[in-house]
């Protein structure tokens, strides 16, 4: 059933975003003139964060102009999303967001007050967040195969845990549940970290999380790793063997990316996506980005704009045949 989800897909109107901001476009003067303000939807400090910084550091030395991070947390990363998308559109309000506020959220919030296809032009995807999957380290499986029988075995017995209801967590679980046929039961937690901390304490026994978060607890002996929801290994923890590699299907890696108001000026927009793609090859940024748990996979505009009309057909698919609704 999984390869449902990636049937054909047809073009939206992301493509048609960077279309229309060319044609807004007209010939920005020395671009940027003054600092640029990134807006994080999320915590100081959290993983979306720490990237974010990495990048805004690299992309700050190439154009030779500060790039100032601002943290826009709350409503799931949609009180951010909103301020860009309201947010004059000349190239000096950026957001750098994970695929949760435009993948993801619109399929989940009825209520959402942006349109994260029409009020947003892609930028730059810097990459993606390999997930692994770990379980509590009690329980009787050692691959995910053997939690998959586990899961079989006994309908609904087995829970899991994310970080709120539609998050890139549950969601990850439930295209596992959806392609296997199983019945394992969310548990929603205030964030990745009591998520955690439930599985290692027993209280639930999955949950796919960052392998940046995952793979310490593993080492540890505190839960146990299945395997990555990502369509490669990680360059940064080659041990860890991807879920596909066994034989279970499952690709949940959200994207990290910037963004920019619809009808941003296309020049504004490549002068951006240059200097993105060109910090994120520096030695400097890349460490700080792999060490972030982030899997470098840059794309431009054109391309970035292209892989969401894929993406945001993907989650929308597992969260309508999971029936996932934020009330």
């Amino acid at each position: 059933m999984l390869k449902s989800l990636f049937a054909a897909r047809r073009p939206l109107a992301w493509l048609a975003a960077t279309t229309l901001a060319g044609v807004a476009g007209q010939a920005l003067a020395a671009y940027p003139e003054r600092p640029v303000k990134m807006v994080v939807p999320y915590n100081a400090g959290g993983g979306t964060d720490v990237l974010t910084r990495a990048v805004a550091n690299g992309v700050g030395k190439i154009l030779h102009q500060s790039i100032i991070v601002e943290n826009r947390p709350g409503a799931s990363g949609m009180i951010g999303s909103s301020l860009v998308a309201r947010a004059e559109p000349d190239g000096y309000t950026l957001e750098m967001t994970a695929a949760d506020t435009h993948t993801i959220n619109p399929h989940v919030y009825p209520d959402i007050s942006y349109d994260a296809r029409k009020d947003f032009a892609p930028v730059a995807q810097v990459g993606y967040l390999p997930y692994a999957m770990v379980i509590n380290a009690r329980l009787q499986a050692s691959t995910i195969k053997d939690f998959i029988a586990l899961a079989r075995k006994d309908p609904g017995k087995l829970t899991y845990a994310s970080w709120g209801v539609g998050s890139s967590s549950q969601v990850a679980m439930e295209m596992l549940n959806v392609s296997q046929g199983l019945n394992v039961l969310h548990v929603p937690f205030t964030g990745a970290a009591p998520a955690m901390q439930a599985l290692m304490a027993g209280q639930v026994d999955a949950l796919f999380v960052p392998l940046s978060l995952a793979k310490p607890s593993a080492d540890a002996g505190k839960v146990r790793m299945m395997g990555l929801a990502a369509p490669k290994r990680f360059g940064g923890a080659p041990d860890v063997p991807t879920l596909a590699e066994q034989g279970v299907d499952v690709i949940a890696s959200p994207w990290i990316g910037i963004l920019a108001p619809a009808r941003t000026p296309q020049a504004a927009i490549d002068t951006m996506a240059r200097a993105v793609l060109e910090a994120v090859k520096t030695r400097e940024v890349s460490d700080a980005l792999t060490a972030g748990g982030l899997e470098i996979s840059p794309r431009d505009a054109k391309s970035f704009g292209e892989f969401l009309v894929q993406d945001y057909k993907l989650w929308g698919d597992t969260v309508k045949a999971a029936n996932i609704k934020a009330e």
